[in-house]
């Protein structure tokens, strides 16, 4: 079993690091799509942020052999004010959005995203969420098998993007 507990303090910085080697992953494979972000001054970078409300947002750390594995970040998104007036009736509901999940490489493949996902999941039903909801990058070796295989969500739209500059 992996252990998943919340952050706390110190955690920051391996979090950082497994997110800079993710990254460094993905700028390889999309670099103009992607970054390998600074590490440098980011203990204070995971758990609660300023403003946080404990009951609608999520942060959670997965352990192995005590050292973080995993963080997933996660929020309630509540029924929009406009629901009566979209085509899309879960908008009406309160739904989970899991703004990401991030496994260090040399514990990838061992149920630590999955276990993340299942606690945000758990987390979100128990405050009233009808539908969890998350977003990835489409082209992702890693992520598009996780999130439709391994999780069983199915894709609903795309996010069309455009450089301005």
């Amino acid at each position: 079993m992996i252990p998943i507990r919340k952050p706390r303090q110190g955690d920051g910085t391996a979090i950082a690091r497994m997110m800079r080697e993710n990254a460094a992953y993905y700028a390889r494979l999309a670099p103009d799509l992607f970054r390998i972000p600074d590490v440098e001054g980011a203990d204070g970078f995971a758990g609660p942020k300023p403003g946080d409300n404990p009951e609608t947002a999520l942060a959670l750390v997965a352990e192995i052999d005590g050292e973080v594995a995993g963080y997933l970040e996660a929020r309630l998104e509540p029924p929009l004010e406009s629901a009566r007036w979209q085509n899309q009736p879960e908008l009406g509901t309160t739904r989970l959005f899991i703004n990401f999940v991030e496994t260090a490489p040399k514990h990838q493949r061992r149920g630590v995203a999955t276990r993340l996902v299942d606690a945000a999941e758990a987390w979100g039903r128990d405050r009233g969420a009808s539908a969890a909801v998350c977003d990835t990058w489409i082209d992702s070796p890693l992520s598009m098998p996780f999130w439709r295989h391994r999780m069983g969500y199915v894709p609903r739209g795309v996010i069309f993007r455009k450089t301005l500059t």
